[in-house]
């Protein structure tokens, strides 16, 4: 493949748990909140590592949201928070395949454990990502190629 061929591939989460990069790393009881907050944030990061290397990650913002502009489940109305993630990756066909609608992400997310009590808005059924039905609390964009 020449450089000239190269593209990458830019998607996007959005969710309403609270994935905060606090970078504390550390099990300090003190700092117990922020290291649930950082454990979350490393979920998402280890999830959309299993596939591939990533390129690049970034938060995009943390804001409190009409959820009526936005694709999660029906059980979630009004203003509630909402983190948005904005990542790389090389492949055009990783993650989105053609009439695939993120199958693969919502697969490899459904069900995953998480930790609830943080600064998120929403009341969830149980401690997990719900990437259908009206649960849903967590879904995938198609950005942009670069």
């Amino acid at each position: 493949m020449h450089f000239e061929d190269q593209r990458i591939y830019r998607h996007q989460i959005y969710t309403l748990i609270d994935i905060t990069k606090t970078g504390v790393t550390s099990n300090n009881p003190d700092y117990e909140r922020m290291r649930n907050k950082q454990r979350n944030w490393e979920t998402i990061l280890q999830i959309l590592s299993m596939r591939t290397q990533l390129l690049g990650v970034r938060i995009l913002k943390t804001e409190k949201l009409d959820v009526k502009n936005f694709d999660f489940g029906e059980d979630y109305k009004g203003k509630h928070r909402i983190w948005a993630v904005e990542f790389d990756v090389e492949y055009a066909d990783l993650y989105l395949r053609q009439g695939d609608d993120y199958g693969v992400l919502k697969s490899d997310f459904e069900s995953t454990p998480i930790i609830l009590g943080l600064d998120e808005t929403v009341d969830l059924p149980m401690a997990l990502f719900y990437t259908s039905g009206p649960s849903k609390n967590i879904y995938f964009t198609d950005a942009t190629q670069i």
